[in-house]
């Protein structure tokens, strides 16, 4: 086969990497310039579009590996699931982990957390009106091309007839769907905002407050670090904790983000906004499924039905299907606007939960720190005090603030040991420990209790005002239980507020008095120096320094409400929480020296109830969730071994404004020269097959020629499929006489419409290049339907012959030389798709721009030619695709 030179997109860049990488592992930031790759080490790499690595995600041991990767649809964060079955979620800004661990709730003859493999991770986002976003966008405008110019046509006979002017603008406007996708979408600029009354339903007081702090880091003391408390990190900088409490994507009303996790045991978790709570669904038992695992996952903002292509195995036959599954969030239309509220305030009262557990292990963390340096400098005197039967260190030092007399050991211990160096370690361990204390108390710890009261406030309103068996079955009581529990915790708090405050006053003036006794037990007696410090007065508050030595010194106020719930004896971990009176009671019997409630004054133990109870209120809207979460129903699009899935997709097809068109693209191995396009059209939200089913038809598309190979094939948006066929060419006379086969691989880009809708990210093709017919398939589809169905058979099926004419027609680019392509992997923004391509020897990528028209393309071919001469290219560039632009 014959091609004309010259035939390439624009490359944007090209790199080569160190090691390989997993093919199946590559992925592009939808709305930033970022590729994503995971190495054969299985690390999680992040590169530029120059080639400059941004961040990346080590792996955590040698016995996992990666099984998923996925951008989110904005491109803020990216979604690795390893093979223990936990996820990480990172920063696309920060490049940290915001949600770490993230696992899996145990599903009847499954596993538990972190036994189950997740096979493929999805990112959607679902709107809850959709027609005020379908009117927003305007798809009923008409539009025409003229070369590359795009005029709007007006009906302006229709346009008089219009009540007001201010339809008029609908016909000015340039609002897309992929608006309301962009990593900070402008929702002024969008204007969908709710009603009146919707927006005093939304109304969030807390945006009027400051936004919560970064958790300082823990002391780096070596010692420390194997007693530290492992936590995610996920709050240690300012950025992080604004990415996760607030979000841009949070301020859209009419939108859920749901991220869809699917195992390798068929069940699939969709959970939303991040959430640590998810759903369980798999398909039904009475199919007797022997085994099924989803393989690609797809999504339209106008449908709350999400696909997913399986791969099913039934037992009776033994057979293996490539199908169509829907799965069906009905509790989106159900909720309506308050889906929102409810999906948003369950998320951020998860992160106030990690936030305020996360501060309690950094207090506990400087609060020991403040109190192992100064034990270890007192351990050997105290020591030394029993062996010679002279009391105990704390006797000393009061004998010694209220006398002045200095007992020889004490004084041995202040001049020869403790020293001037060691005093100042002593003084800045205690109170840097403290300063930091009193912050995490007074800006994280309080502010976060407060976030959390107003977030249950919200969630009890709902449940008050709305049906009692609507989402929340409990009794209002259980929301009363929270706000008890949060009291106690603000109280305990606060209180231990008051206590550091006096104990780093009572410790400064402590350090001060003992700095003095150290330079003046160091003087000889009745030398000038000890005689200008007894005339001197030492500044010093005596009073204060006895109130320390007496319970600061060795036991601190701060004991018993900052130690470990595991200090604490087993029935009293055991005990139910406490009421705001039972705790306050605590507090004045520890001020009087008198027993009292320990597990009461524990914060560890009381903030473990409040997440207990919590957690039951987070599975109550599961359990809502989940009843409103059908995957019941599927279409057979293939049957047999071997049958590869190579893309999905959800299109709007505004010639059908009630119907949402799935494509899948499959190909089979023992016909390599074939791709077969399934087009499945079905109503927006599926709730069974075949009666949600409008229409289903197949075609085939045939590349003939001698060694023709598809080799992968990606949708590029709703109008055009991009397929990587690889074709011997032939070479030059020359090259032919010095080898006697005469053909090279030589691979090519095409790009087909397979819609009949127009998409601005892509250039419209010319005549030519004619989209994809169908023939639909005749009614009804039972035949086709799971779980007994069969695919399609073969006669039914249209098939596409494309000639050498109509492959060169297609062809956007032209591989020549050396590189020879793997995958495909499209994605981009508005005005910016490209397409990464992986060559075979998985260390070579280069990107290619999709949406490049340059100065002025060439009128013979879709894909142009590029270069100082667009009508030639010279033989020197026969070896390349294109020279280095835009990188």
């Amino acid at each position: 086969m014959n091609l004309p030179p010259g035939l390439c997109l624009l490359q944007q860049a090209e790199k080569i990497l160190l090691r390989p990488i997993h093919a199946h592992l590559i992925s592009y930031c939808p709305s930033m310039d970022l590729i994503a790759v995971v190495t054969d080490e299985e690390n999680l790499d992040v590169y530029r579009i120059n080639g400059q690595r941004a961040f990346g995600l080590k792996r955590k041991n040698e016995r996992v590996r990666v099984d998923a990767l996925a951008w989110k649809f904005d491109g803020q964060s990216v979604a690795v699931a390893w093979s223990d079955g936990l996820v990480d979620v990172v920063s696309a800004e920060t490049g940290k982990v915001l949600h770490g661990d993230v696992g899996l709730k145990a599903v009847g003859g499954e596993g538990g957390e972190g036994e189950r493999r997740i096979r493929c991770v999805g990112w959607g986002l679902n709107f809850i009106d959709v027609e005020s976003v379908k009117s927003r966008i305007g798809v009923a405008r008409k539009r025409k091309i003229e070369g590359d110019e795009e005029v709007m046509k007006i009906d302006f006979t229709k346009a008089m007839e219009m009540e007001t002017t201010d339809d008029w603008d609908t016909f000015k406007d340039d609002t897309t769907l992929e608006d309301f996708l962009q990593r900070q979408p402008d929702l002024q600029a969008l204007d969908i905002a709710p009603d009146l009354p919707d927006q005093l339903a939304m109304m969030d007081m807390e945006t009027l407050l400051p936004k919560l702090p970064a958790i300082p880091l823990p002391p780096a003391i070596p010692f420390m670090r194997p007693q530290q408390q492992a936590d995610s990190g996920a709050f240690n900088s300012q950025a992080q904790v604004d990415a996760i409490f607030h979000p841009s994507h949070m301020k859209d009303h009419n939108a859920v983000d749901v991220m869809v996790r699917c195992t390798d045991g068929g069940t699939v978790h969709p959970s939303l906004y991040d959430s640590l709570e998810s759903v369980n669904v798999g398909l039904p038992s009475r199919w007797n499924i022997q085994q099924s695992k989803t393989l690609l996952h797809a999504s339209h903002p106008y449908s709350c039905s999400h696909g997913l292509v399986m791969e099913v195995k039934t037992s009776s036959p033994m057979q293996t299907k490539l199908t169509f599954v829907p799965l069906t969030l009905g509790f989106i239309p159900s909720a309506g606007v308050y889906l929102h509220l409810i999906a948003s305030k369950t998320s951020q009262l998860q992160n106030l939960l990690l936030y305020i557990q996360q501060c309690l292990q950094r207090i506990q963390t400087f609060w020991k720190h403040s109190q192992d340096l100064p034990n270890k400098f007192m351990m050997n005197v105290s020591e030394t005090l029993e062996e010679k039967g002279q009391g105990d260190l704390v006797q000393n030092l009061f004998h010694l603030a209220c006398t002045g007399n200095c007992p020889p050991i004490i004084r041995d211990w202040l001049v020869d040991e403790l020293q001037e160096a060691g005093h100042k370690r002593w003084d800045h361990t205690v109170q840097s420990s403290l300063t930091v204390l009193l912050t995490l108390l007074h800006e994280n710890l309080l502010p976060a209790l407060d976030r959390c009261s107003i977030v249950i406030s919200r969630l009890r309103g709902l449940a008050q005002f709305h049906d009692s068996n609507w989402i929340f079955s409990t009794p209002l009581t259980s929301f009363d239980a929270l706000q008890t529990l949060l009291k106690n915790l603000r109280l305990l708090a606060h209180t231990t507020l008051l206590y550091t405050g006096d104990e780093k006053r009572q410790f400064g003036m402590f350090s001060k008095w003992l700095r003095y006794e150290i330079d003046f037990e160091a003087t000889e007696a009745g030398s000038q120096s000890r005689e200008e410090m007894e005339g001197r007065d030492p500044g010093v508050d005596i009073a204060m320094v006895l109130e320390y030595i007496r319970h600061g010194l060795r036991k601190s106020d701060l004991s018993p409400y900052l130690r470990p719930e595991a200090n604490l004896h087993p029935h009293q971990q055991n005990q139910p929480p406490s009421s705001y009176e039972d705790t306050r009671k605590a507090i004045e019997l520890l001020k009087d020296e008198a027993s009292y409630k320990e597990e009461g004054l524990c914060l560890e133990h009381v903030f473990r109830h409040l997440r207990e109870q919590c957690a039951r209120l987070f599975q109550q809207i599961s359990g809502w969730q989940e009843k409103s979460t059908t995957m019941d129903c599927g279409v057979v699009v293939e049957e047999g071994d071997g049958s590869v899935a190579l893309d999905v997709r959800m299109a709007f097809e505004p010639e059908h404004p009630n119907s949402i068109s799935t494509y899948i693209a499959t190909s089979i191995p023992s016909q390599k020269s074939q791709m077969h396009v399934h087009r499945i059209a079905h109503a927006p939200t599926i709730t069974a097959l075949p009666k949600d089913l409008h229409s289903y038809a197949t075609t085939t598309l045939d590349f003939s020629g001698p060694g023709a190979t598809v080799l992968d094939a990606k949708f590029a948006d709703d109008r055009n499929v991009l397929v990587l066929l690889r074709i011997p060419t032939l070479k030059s006379k020359k090259d032919k006489d010095e080898n006697e086969e005469g053909a090279s691989p030589s691979a090519l880009l095409l790009s087909i419409p397979y819609t009949h809708s127009f998409s601005p990210s892509v250039q419209p093709s010319p005549p030519t290049t004619a989209a994809i017919p169908y023939t639909p398939l005749s009614a009804p589809f039972h035949s086709y339907t799971l779980p007994t169905g069969t695919p399609a058979p073969a006669t039914t099926r249209t098939t596409l012959p494309l000639s050498t004419s109509a492959i060169t027609n297609y062809t956007k680019h032209v591989f020549e030389g050396r590189f020879m392509p793997l995958k495909l992997i499209v994605n981009g923004r508005k005005g910016r798709r490209v397409v990464v391509v992986l060559g075979d020897d998985r260390k070579h990528y280069r990107i290619l721009d999709l949406d490049f028209r340059g100065k002025k393309e060439g009128d013979q071919h879709m894909g142009g030619r590029m270069g100082e001469d667009e009508n030639s290219v010279s033989e020197d560039e026969e070896d390349s695709d294109v020279e280095m632009a835009g990188a």
